[in-house]
């Protein structure tokens, strides 16, 4: 008893950052494969989100358990909040978006990037990296070319949007090539007008009367 009084005591003392992390970290599992056994088979992306990480964590919890016998515990908990910063700094970074909201009552959105302007001069800070711009009464939008290059950029369709179509694509205006992204609303009460609306024809003529 006495043996496994000692164990418990050197896996749990001293405490550090990490040691909490991962004691949550195996609760949230734990629920996690509870839900997943109790609920349809959708239920189980959570456990399958969390046991990794709680694996991943396990593994540092062994290091943490070897470091604090050998380093000063004030110099592991430091290196554990450093660690945790730049972890959290590099999460938000990955998953830092530029968004661009739209808010109309009109059934399809149209952005052209043709301006010479530096749109990116019009968003507002969201979050630690991310941006955002909230574009009121259009369904259109013009910014300039280089934001076609953003690999962050997404286009957020308004709420009421049950289901939409979108593409990118190029149309050739006076010898140039000008990228656009065209995302539609899905009308679920008049069907036959969706395909007609995918259509290449169709977007050509909405960018026709726009850039003329």
């Amino acid at each position: 008893m006495e043996k496994f009084k000692k164990i418990l005591k050197n896996l749990v003392f001293p405490v550090t950052l990490l040691t909490i992390i991962t004691f949550l970290s195996l609760i949230l599992t734990i629920q996690a494969i509870y839900i997943a056994f109790t609920n349809d088979h959708a239920a189980a992306i959570y456990a399958a989100i969390t046991i990794p990480i709680t694996v991943f964590l396990i593994f540092l919890y062994i290091i943490d358990r070897i470091l604090v016998r050998k380093v000063s515990y004030y110099k592991v908990m430091l290196g554990e909040i450093v660690f945790g910063i730049l972890i959290f700094l590099l999460f938000s970074y990955q998953n830092s978006y530029t968004d661009i909201n739209f808010h109309t009552d009109e059934d399809y959105i149209l952005v052209i990037f043709d301006s010479k302007e530096n749109s990116l001069e019009k968003f507002n800070k969201k979050g630690l990296f991310g941006k955002e711009l909230n574009v009121y009464d259009t369904n259109k939008l013009h910014i300039d070319k280089s934001m076609s290059l953003r690999k962050d950029l997404r286009i957020i369709e308004p709420e009421e949007w049950m289901g939409s179509y979108y593409t990118r694509g190029n149309y050739y205006f006076e010898g140039d090539s000008i990228e656009y992204i065209y995302s539609m609303k899905v009308l679920n009460e008049i069907p036959n007008t969706n395909f007609l609306r995918q259509s290449e024809v169709y977007i050509d003529s909405l960018l026709k009367q726009e850039m003329h």
